[in-house]
């Protein structure tokens, strides 16, 4: 395996688990580890993926990390991964595949749809297929922003233009859904973003596939060099579980092993996954969900769901505002994939030690760092608010330059 490959997955590794910048030797990970992360960034798993594997032999390494350091050193200091030290992070979003359909449409896939909603729609008082709103208004109601990703060239974009200014200004997120062609050229790609910036007057910096096609040795690299700061496509569609064994963001590789900026937010849970390639009832894929979210939760990682806007009046999609429900109650940070992947790029700004001093410029505000130790420590921190728990000791970023000595 070459010196580059070794040096990404000794990279990917310090940003998933906040270590200290360049602390990580290359020839101390695990070959399995390293095989895995090798094997997934080039689309090709090493084993089954109905569990995030991955994450949970990254955070095996972690724990041995962790031993090592303070039998070394007597404390071990890291990032935490999300804001306020959350023990998971969820990116709601909505694929907007259709935003109209004629009556005979609809009349044909009547059981799908409430009596209610039939005669609304019927009368013309409701659409059943533009649903932006509707669905803002629902996660407006649990305190929950969403991102929403426009096809280009399936429908008018102008007439949508005034929805996706109230996105904007309400802190939804506006971003692009490929079409057919756009994951591996790069002309069809930049034809889409032209399309979609002269139409809403803003330019897209989120990407989400259609039909969640992909080509690992293509579309990343076509994303960055098209000016999106993530990708949130790599995701099963027709099976459930990890596509990659991961669910945390990461920068990928280009061809040559080079950490891309673009960042991809693995995509966890689809909703037509369960009911239009598994044939779940609701309650079933309920269960589903909850289980992902679990999964997602114990390895401390990113729950990215894909719920699209014309289903959640339907059988199946309706039970979107039960989610929402679950959601409340588990002390999730909810938020955009465009501010995810804001932070996680913050967040990687280096961690520098220099002996027992621990330094970050540009902290952002509410990034933590853990300290850990099994004797008691005199702790300075400079730019930051120190606490003390039953789990140690932790240091909330104030936003700007943030400094960490051990006594």
């Amino acid at each position: 395996m070459s010196e580059a490959t070794r040096s990404f997955v000794a990279a990917f590794l310090e940003d998933s688990l906040g270590l200290s910048y360049r602390s990580l030797d290359s020839a101390a990970i695990p070959s399995e580890l390293v095989d895995g992360l090798v094997g997934a960034m080039r689309g090709s798993p090493a084993s089954a993926t109905l569990t995030p594997v991955l994450e949970d032999q990254i955070n095996r390494f972690l724990a041995d990390i962790e031993a090592e350091e303070i039998e070394r050193a007597g404390f071990f200091v890291r990032k935490a991964r999300w804001p306020l030290n959350a023990q998971i992070a969820v990116c709601l979003t909505h694929d907007v595949d259709n935003v109209r359909r004629p009556i005979s449409h609809i009349l044909k896939r009547a059981r799908r749809f409430s009596l209610s909603d039939l005669l609304f729609a019927m009368l013309g008082l409701r659409s059943l297929y533009n649903n932006i709103d509707f669905v803002v208004d629902l996660e407006a109601k649990k305190g929950f922003k969403s991102s929403f990703y426009f096809l280009s060239k399936n429908y008018d974009l102008g007439a949508l233009a005034s929805n996706a200014q109230r996105l904007c200004e309400l802190g939804w997120e506006v971003g692009l859904h490929g079409d057919f062609g756009t994951h591996d050229s790069p002309e069809q790609m930049t034809d889409a973003v032209r399309i979609m910036s002269s139409a809403f007057g803003r330019r897209p910096v989120g990407l989400r596939e259609h039909y969640l096609q992909f080509d690992y040795s293509k579309t990343w690299e076509i994303a960055q060099s098209s000016g999106f700061i993530y990708d949130s496509t790599v995701g099963n569609r027709s099976s459930l579980g990890f596509r990659l064994g991961l669910c945390t963001p990461f920068h990928p590789p280009d061809s040559a092993w080079r950490q891309l900026d673009v960042i991809e937010l693995p995509l966890v849970l689809m909703d037509t996954t369960l009911w239009g390639y598994l044939g779940r009832s609701e309650k079933e894929g309920e269960t589903d969900f909850m289980s992902h979210l679990d999964y997602v939760k114990k390895v401390n990682g990113l729950m990215t769901l894909l719920w699209h806007q014309e289903s959640v009046r339907m059988k199946g999609g309706r039970i979107y505002p039960r989610l929402l429900t679950a959601l409340s109650g588990q002390g999730c940070y909810v938020t955009t994939c465009e501010r995810i992947a804001r932070w996680w790029a913050q967040r990687g700004r280096p961690l520098v030690a220099n002996g027992r001093s621990f330094t970050m410029e540009g902290a952002p505000e509410g990034m933590v760092i853990m300290f850990k130790s099994p004797e008691e420590k005199t702790l300075t921190v400079e730019g930051g608010i120190l606490s003390t728990s039953a789990a140690g000791h932790t240091v909330t970023a104030s936003g700007g330059p943030l400094r960490l000595v051990v006594g």
